[in-house]
């Protein structure tokens, strides 16, 4: 039984060096194995890295060193569809444009029909990560279309939205009530799935190239988001493109995580390795230390390879210590 665990380098990760190793024993002591840490966001890193228009410190080597001495696996994630290096009008025209009428682009959300949204962004980082780090592999987050409930009832009018909407049904736009009609959807998930696989491809044949794994962060549900969202992420794994998967699972009702869980371990099989994501404190809610290991154990029985928690800022003395005693009896 694997645990992994993300955490935030701009938050959990400073003062002085002995506080990072005593923070880090606290992690082994507690079975963690795996650490997916967040080393930058559209315009900030905390990774050591030669891009322009990036700002901020490099506390991942410090943390990396520390993590290496203890034996801990770390991949970094990486937040795919960004606006590194757009200027503000490039940022305008490559925003998710609302078909709403009066509608404006959504605050740091980037259509991903844009190719060099798709080159520019998050593969430059990870090629940056790569080129200043030794790490293991490379974890993906938002890997996908970001406009979560808007584009089935107001498609994305961007500029190369709307030169694919010509192309596939020889009009300038979509409506709620075209994406009713069967062929019309299907075609359009379609285009946006093509869109993001090509990333993943890309990414994946970067970090096979010097040997590193991939895994993400995936949509708990598959059927109602991630699909829309382009994350074909069963298929993903059917067809060997991540080494593991996380489906954030996150929630406060037990029979509720386990029901999804349960879709996706029928769904997957034995494609790749499954590290079920526990949300001890997330956008879902809150859970206790012992709902969270209520739900490890529910996990476990349904076949997983491992579980992720979300997030290391999140756990105090009990979780370590109920993590610890979970690891110590699964192993």
């Amino acid at each position: 039984m694997k645990i992994a665990c993300w955490c935030h380098l701009e938050r959990d990760v400073f003062g002085k060096d002995q506080q990072v190793r005593s923070h880090l024993d606290r992690v082994v002591e507690a079975g963690i194995d795996t650490l997916l840490p967040f080393v930058h966001s559209d315009n900030e890193v905390w990774y050591q890295s030669d891009l322009n228009n990036l700002k901020g410190e490099d506390r991942f080597t410090r943390f990396l060193i520390a993590a290496r001495e203890r034996g801990l696996q770390v991949q970094p994630t990486v937040l795919p569809i960004t606006e590194y290096g757009l200027s503000e009008a490039e940022r305008t025209r490559r925003s998710y444009q609302s078909g709403q009428p009066g509608g404006n682009p959504t605050d740091g959300r980037f259509c991903a029909s844009w190719p060099e949204t798709r080159k520019e962004g998050g593969l430059k980082i990870i090629q940056d990560i790569m080129a200043h780090h030794s790490v293991d592999g490379i974890h993906l987050d938002a890997i996908r279309y970001i406009d979560t409930g808007q584009s089935l009832q107001w498609p994305c009018r961007c500029e190369a939205c709307r030169a694919r909407y010509r192309e596939l049904f020889g009009k300038d736009g979509l409506t709620a009530d075209d994406l009713k009609v069967p062929g019309i959807l299907q075609k359009f998930l379609n285009f946006r799935g093509e869109n993001i696989r090509g990333l993943v491809e890309q990414v994946k044949a970067t970090t096979d190239e010097v040997g590193l794994g991939l895994s993400m962060a995936a949509r708990a549900d598959y059927f109602g988001s991630a699909l829309v969202e382009g994350q074909d992420w069963v298929q993903w794994a059917r067809d060997g493109l991540m080494d593991f998967i996380c489906p954030m699972n996150y929630s406060t009702d037990r029979e509720i995580h386990k029901a999804r869980l349960s879709e996706q371990m029928s769904l997957i099989g034995k494609s790749v390795p499954i590290y079920d994501g526990i949300g001890r404190k997330s956008s879902a809610g809150e859970i206790t230390p012992a709902e969270m290991i209520q739900q490890a154990e529910d996990a476990l029985l349904l076949g997983v390879s491992g579980i992720a928690i979300f997030h290391l800022a999140a756990l105090g003395d009990e979780d370590f210590r109920e993590l610890g005693a979970f690891k110590k009896a699964n192993t």
